[in-house]
């Protein structure tokens, strides 16, 4: 065979070549589209459930944040009343000390001291 006839077969050899890569590479980008497609679906899908359980746990958060502050609250009145029980405490026992010191039966003083 003539050098024409190789060089011809081996130009639509390269030529179905270069096609057949062509139609592969397209089909690749038109599966990568569609796997694209499904997968913003699925995530506009998800949207909507994930919005409700966001505001869940802001309402969560919230009501956390109010019973943090009504405890804060609860425990400085507490400290207050703690505090005042103690005075009282202190003001009771210094005036049965001051009882017992006066009292000339009293042997042994309950409220001596400590």
């Amino acid at each position: 065979m003539d050098t024409w006839i190789w060089i011809v077969i081996a130009v639509v050899a390269l030529v179905v070549i270069a096609a057949v890569v062509m139609m592969a590479m397209k089909k690749k980008r038109e599966v990568g589209r569609e796997r694209a497609s499904a997968i913003r679906t699925e995530a506009a899908q998800q949207e909507p459930e994930l919005r409700q359980r966001e505001a869940e746990v802001q309402s969560v958060e919230a009501e956390a944040s109010r019973m943090r502050a009504e405890a804060d609250q609860l425990e400085a009145v507490a400290q207050e009343e703690r505090a005042k029980v103690e005075e009282q405490q202190s003001e009771l026992h210094d005036r049965l000390r001051t009882a017992d010191r006066l009292d000339p039966d009293a042997q042994n003083p309950r409220h001596s001291n400590g």
